[in-house]
Formats: C-alpha cells, sequence, structure tokens
C-alpha cells in the first residue's frame, strides 16, 4: 500500500501534539488547575492513530476513550477545544458538566465516553446502522480496553453486531494493565482477539507500536467492511507506558517490562520512521515539533485564563425541551372498542407509517408479535430492518436504541416484562438520562414496560418499577390508565426529544375498552395530568389498574358515605404535573395515593412529600398512601390478590381520611 509522505507527517504531528498537550495537562493538574484526573495515551499513539486514520470521519463512527487524545486529533478535534473541556471553563462544550476525559461531538459521530467502559459499544452498533438505514455508508469504531473485555456489553455488542451484520471495528486497546491488574488476572487465553470465533467474525491481533504498519492493516480490514458488512475483531498490542492517570505513580508495573517497551514509544517510532524513509529531514522535522510544541502552548495558554462556568447562568435542566418535533404530521385516526394493547400496536403502526426514523426493537415482537402481542402484524408489513428482533441482551440492545437516538433515529424498546429492564439500568439510567445534560444532544428514545401484577406471574414477571427509574435525572416515566392514553401518550413518547420509560398495564391490557379518537396532533408530556372526576370532599391520585380500582372505590364511596371525591390521573409521573394535584388539594384538603408500586422509594412517596411542601396549610389530614407490603409479588392467586391494593382497602382509607 503507498501512503506517501503527507500522511506519515499528519500522523505523525497528531502523535506528537497528543504527547505535548497531554504532558502540559499533567502540569495544570499538579498545579490544580485541571480538576478531577488526567489519563495519558502515552504508548497508546500509534494504535489510535492508526486506527482513527484508517477510517472516514465525515461518515464513519467512534468511541474514543480516555487514552485517545490522539484520536480527536485525528478526527479533526482542536486542541483549543480538549485544553477548555479540560480546564471546565466557559468554552467547554460541555460548560463544565462532563469529566475531563469524556469528550464527544455526537453531531459528528464521535459519541460521549461513560466510565462504564463496556456501555459504550453497543451505542456504536445503534449509530452506524442508524447512518446506514439513513443512506450513509458508515463504518464503526467501538473501542475497549483489554480490562474492559470482561464486561457484558462487550460480548452482547459482538453478537448483536455479528447478527445484525453490521460494519463495526471492535477495537481493542490491550496496554497490559486495567488499571493495576495486570491481563493474566482478566482473562485465561493467549489473545483476546480468537474470541471473534465464538461469534462467527474475523479477528486478529497486532502489533501496535508502528502507526504506519496499524494505519495499513486496518485500511484494509475497513476497505473490506465497506464492501462486505460485518463486524472485526481487533487487538491492538501496546504498552501503557505511564500509570492509569495522575495520581497513580505505577509502582506495580515490573520496571524491565516499562524499559522494554519504552524501546517502542510509539511517538518515537514514527519519528524515526519519517527520517529514515527520507519523507522529512532531522532539521525540517525539528523546525515542525518547535511549531507544533509553540501551537499547544499557546492554545493553552488561551484556555488557562478563561472564566469557570457560571452556576447561575447555567442550563440546568436534564430535559431538552419538549414541544412536539417540528415537521411531525400524521394524519388524524380513529379506533373502535380498542383495548389497551391494541391502542399500544394502533399508535406504533402510524407512526412507523409516517416516519421512517422510528424503529421497534425487543425480544420476540417480530414474526410472533411479542408476547402481548403489542406488534401483532407489524413484522410482516415494515420488515426485518425496522421491527428488530434482538438477542436476549437488554444491556445490549437499549445501548443499540441510544446510539440509533443520537444520529437521528426514534427506537422504541419493547421489555418483554417491566422486570427485564433492571439488566439495562446503567444503559437506561446512567448513559441515556444524563445524555442530554452532558452533551447538549438528545436521545428520543422509547423504552416500553409491560408492567404490575394481577396475572399471577410471580416475582420476576409483576414488578412496578417506576420508582426505580424515577430516581435518574433526565428519564421521563409515563404511566396511561385508559387505552385512549395508551394512544395519545405512546406517540408522545416517541417524539419527545428525550427517553421515555411507558409503563403499561399487563393486568389492564385485556380488560377495558374505549374508542380512539386522534386529530393528528402530538401531545406534549409536560403538564399532563387530567382530572377524570370532579370532588370537593377528598382527592385521590391513582394510575394504571389501581386507577380502575380507585374509581370503583369513589363510586361506592359516595354512594355509601354520601362525598364527593375527586380523581386526578398523573398520566406522566415525571416530570410530574405538581400544578394540577396541588390545585385539586387545595380545593379538597385531603390527599390519598394509590398505587402498585412498593411505598419505599416510590414515586408515589415522591409525590406526597411534594404536596406537603406545596399544600401543607392547606391539608386537613396527613396525606395516605395505600400500597402493597415491601415485598416480592407472590406467585399464587391467593397470596397475589391480597398483595394488591384492591378497591375495598382504598374505600377503607377514604372513610379514614374523611374522619379528620
Amino acid at each position: 500500500m503507498g501512503i506517501g509522505k503527507e500522511l506519515p507527517l499528519q500522523m505523525y504531528r497528531n502523535m506528537y501534539t497528543a504527547r505535548k498537550s497531554e504532558d502540559r495537562l499533567m502540569d495544570l493538574y499538579r498545579q490544580s488547575l485541571v480538576k478531577g484526573t488526567v489519563t495519558s495515551g502515552e504508548g497508546n499513539e500509534g494504535a489510535i492513530v492508526g486506527v482513527a486514520t484508517a477510517l472516514d470521519p465525515k461518515t464513519d463512527v467512534c468511541n474514543f476513550m480516555q487514552r485517545d487524545f490522539a484520536g480527536y486529533l485525528t478526527w479533526g478535534v482542536p486542541v483549543y477545544h480538549l485544553f477548555c473541556h479540560y480546564l471546565a471553563n466557559v468554552d467547554s462544550s460541555t460548560g463544565g458538566k462532563d469529566g475531563n476525559v469524556h469528550h464527544g461531538i455526537p453531531s459528528k459521530g464521535m459519541l460521549p465516553m461513560v466510565s462504564h467502559l463496556g456501555v459504550m459499544l453497543p451505542n456504536v452498533n445503534g449509530a452506524v446502522y442508524a447512518r446506514r438505514q439513513q443512506g450513509i455508508p458508515a463504518v464503526g469504531l467501538a473501542i475497549i480496553g483489554d480490562g474492559g473485555t470482561s464486561t457484558g456489553d462487550f460480548h452482547e455488542s459482538l453478537n448483536i453486531a455479528s447478527v445484525l451484520h453490521l460494519p463495526v471495528l471492535f477495537m481493542i486497546e490491550n496496554n497490559h494493565w486495567a488499571y493495576s491488574t495486570p491481563t493474566k488476572y482478566q482473562f485465561n487465553c493467549d489473545d483476546l482477539s480468537v474470541r471473534a470465533a465464538g461469534y462467527g467474525i474475523k479477528g486478529d491481533k497486532i502489533k501496535a507500536t508502528n502507526a504506519v504498519e496499524v494505519y495499513e492493516t486496518v485500511k484494509e480490514i475497513v476497505d473490506g467492511m465497506r464492501r462486505h458488512p460485518q463486524p472485526y475483531l481487533l487487538e491492538t498490542v501496546t504498552y501503557r507506558l505511564v500509570g492509569h492517570a495522575a495520581y497513580d505513580s505505577a509502582d506495580y508495573v515490573p520496571q524491565e517490562d516499562l524499559d522494554r517497551w519504552r524501546t517502542e514509544d510509539p511517538v518515537a517510532v514514527m519519528r524515526n520512521y519519517l527520517l529514515t524513509s527520507r519523507i522529512v529531514s532531522a532539521a525540517e522535522l525539528d523546525k515542525l515539533e518547535a511549531q507544533w510544541q509553540e501551537q499547544v502552548s499557546a492554545e493553552a495558554n488561551r484556555a488557562i485564563p478563561l472564566p469557570k462556568p457560571d452556576p447561575l447562568k447555567t442550563e440546568w435542566s436534564p430535559y431538552k425541551p419538549s414541544a412536539p418535533a417540528e415537521g411531525v404530521t400524521l394524519p388524524p385516526f380513529t379506533l373502535k372498542d380498542a383495548y389497551p394493547v391494541q391502542a399500544v400496536t394502533a399508535a406504533l403502526d402510524l407512526a412507523m407509517e409516517h416516519d421512517r426514523s422510528v424503529i421497534l426493537l425487543g425480544e420476540d415482537i417480530g414474526e410472533y408479535g411479542g408476547p402481548f402481542k403489542a406488534t401483532k402484524g407489524l413484522f410482516q408489513k415494515y420488515g426485518r430492518e425496522r421491527v428488530i428482533d434482538m438477542p436476549l441482551a437488554e444491556s445490549g440492545f437499549t445501548g443499540f436504541a441510544i446510539g440509533a437516538a443520537g444520529m437521528g433515529m426514534r427506537p422504541v424498546i419493547e421489555m418483554q416484562f417491566s422486570d427485564f429492564s433492571t439488566d439495562a439500568v446503567t444503559q437506561i439510567g446512567v448513559n441515556s438520562g444524563t445524555y442530554y445534560f452532558r452533551t447538549g444532544s438528545s436521545i428520543p428514545m422509547t423504552i416500553r414496560m409491560p408492567t404490575g401484577g394481577g396475572l399471577s406471574y410471580g416475582p420476576f414477571h409483576s414488578e412496578d418499577l417506576e420508582g426505580l427509574f424515577g430516581t435518574f435525572p433526565g428519564l421521563k416515566i409515563v404511566y396511561p390508565s385508559f387505552p385512549e392514553d395508551c394512544f395519545s401518550l405512546l406517540l408522545a413518547s416517541i417524539y419527545d426529544p428525550n427517553p421515555v420509560m411507558f409503563f403499561e398495564s399487563k393486568f389492564l391490557y385485556r380488560r377495558l375498552k374505549a374508542d380512539i379518537r386522534f386529530d393528528g396532533r402530538v401531545e406534549s408530556l409536560d403538564r399532563a395530568a387530567r382530572i377524570r372526576k370532579q370532588g370537593a370532599d377528598l382527592t385521590i391520585l391513582s394510575y394504571g389498574a389501581m386507577m380502575h380500582e380507585s374509581l370503583d372505590a369513589v363510586k361506592e364511596a359516595e354512594e355509601k358515605l354520601g362525598v364527593s371525591v375527586e380523581v386526578v390521573d398523573p398520566r406522566v409521573l415525571k416530570p410530574f404535573d405538581y400544578d394540577t394535584l396541588s390545585a385539586s388539594v387545595k380545593k379538597t384538603h385531603r390527599l390519598l395515593v394509590v398505587q402498585e408500586a412498593w411505598r419505599t422509594g416510590s414515586l408515589g412517596a415522591t409525590i406526597v412529600s411534594g404536596i406537603v411542601e406545596r399544600n401543607f396549610f392547606d391539608l386537613d389530614a396527613p396525606p395516605v398512601m395505600v400500597t402493597p407490603p415491601d415485598t416480592p409479588v407472590p406467585f399464587a392467586p391467593e397470596l397475589e390478590v391480597h398483595y394488591r391494593p384492591n378497591s375495598k382497602v382504598i374505600l377503607e382509607k377514604i372513610a379514614e381520611l374523611l374522619k379528620y
């Protein structure tokens, strides 16, 4: 392969500039001008520059990691941008909201780093899939360290990429150390690249100290992936020449190993290549290095005196403003006597028919139609490219959806049961929930959560987990109680620019019917609460299956006790519409919250706290909650019917509250 002269010189410039920049950042860290930490790519420059140069930043997608400073330079990120980010000043791309090694420019295909390592790999899968669906011939670069290959997301990502034939180059930066743990304690095989065979894909292992050799090898691999899309596992062998981070003296590293690998310092190897290949003379190279060094100093000195972010001027909302997306037009729609599950299917169908960015992901959602038949007929109508049966890998396909959403798709995930979403908590809460706050980019992703008990499914198929996910900033929590809201709120969720957890009561799926009348306007998820019944003596807030138990109890209470009860349906639990509930409590002076979720740590408990703050002097009685006990959901019908709140228990609590 004829590499010419200009490209090697540019590669060396990126390596040299990265080394000098990180040296300066280390000095700034020691001066307490850079907070957090500084990690160094010393010893890794040949690998990342060689690989990154072989890809195309105009079309491709990557997730650079903490030792890939030189990769950012290779993909055109200015030195000044990186210094501002480390210094967390007013010119930082995140406004000081994200850590100094967590760079990311999603709009340019550089996905933000997540410290949970393997979590980033599924994002690359999804981003590549999205771009290729949009007609962009993208290849993905999914980077992980040797230690990170032990994570579940690494294996889930390889499997998903293989099954979907995604052209993603999985690059293992094997620098022999996972922080302080040597590789012999991380895995029990000679080469990590041999794991490729287990996923039916190709893999290789290369020494990665010579950037030109790395580039030539990877360019051939990537060109082949563009012609015949398929993932590839590449283990690049380097050696970390410094500690894990600025605070790590690396005393655990054998000195003889370090001395031996220092003779193959990638920056020195590349410099020698330029000279021996007569690409540039020693004098010319000295002059260029001086210029590059001067540029690093100038950019650092420009960034250092800039002021820090002003907390009073910082945008603190974890949500992107959720007005309906511009250009979204859906035709009016009607459906007679629809069950909630049919309303869900109809909403998915309407969105998919008129918007190719809407895709479905989950397990058994294809030809089978899902365990509750919510996707029935959609696979036959839209095909596997848009209704994607995924392997049993909740974290892997949720991460895939995050990557796809970041590239402009609107993925809708179906968890078979809401309980199974716990396998994807990091992707959902830590990754997608923080995405807008730390990047300014939106993640329009909806996760459908068939939830709740009443069907004798036992502890692992009956949990209500809105309280768990309600603790994460940046997630919206939607929980409809009626068929028409299953339709309208699902459309609102799909077109909201934030990640939405959409809870669907399995108990109600085929227990009530209503007509669906949609005028074509997609509503907002803000201020979503509705007064389902006017009243004067007490306010009940409930949702899902418990809404209907509450309505039954209210009917009996009004008939037997001669009282007037107001019923509030929140529809959206987070962000919560306190204005509507507070106004109701101000009128009735009493509050009863009924939910199917556990009491401790629940959103109901949070709502009660919020109302006490807002309406303390309006209350004639302490707010009361009706919940199941803080135990797993029992299996036997005789136990479950005792476990779940019902209209009789709710009626008793109504009577107690009215005695105050």
